[in-house]
């Protein structure tokens, strides 16, 4: 049901929850995500992107969490490392959130500049 293609390298079901299949998705977290996906040149991949409530929960994550606005995503990028992709992050996400993981980066479009590690 998703399958419909949002950004030149996305589908709307890379953003779907895992447990329900719902989705919002941030047009301007899709717009930066895009952006980085060109730049580098292969693909990004979306390890988490929306989380409905319950799912949030059984996963562990921040009661808060972005995930479950639809403006975050935690993204991985195959033969890049994460050095690298915080790079990345850093440049696109710069005055929004950003949590570091040792395999993953997540970004959000909250409005102010946030950082943690997981």
């Amino acid at each position: 049901m998703n399958d419909v293609q949002v950004s030149e390298n996305f589908k709307l079901r890379e953003f779907e929850c895992s447990c329900c299949q719902q989705v919002k998705l941030d047009s301007t977290l899709l717009e930066r995500l895009q952006s980085i996906r060109s730049e580098v040149g292969r693909p990004v991949i979306i390890n988490s992107g929306y989380r409905c409530p319950s799912h949030n929960s059984a996963v562990g994550g921040a009661s808060q969490s972005r995930h479950m606005v639809g403006d975050a995503a935690d993204f991985r990028i195959p033969g890049m490392s994460i050095a690298q992709q915080r790079e990345l992050a850093e440049k696109y996400f710069g005055g929004d959130g950003i949590g570091y993981a040792n395999t993953y980066t997540h970004v959000d479009c909250r409005g102010s500049r946030a950082r943690w590690n997981y």
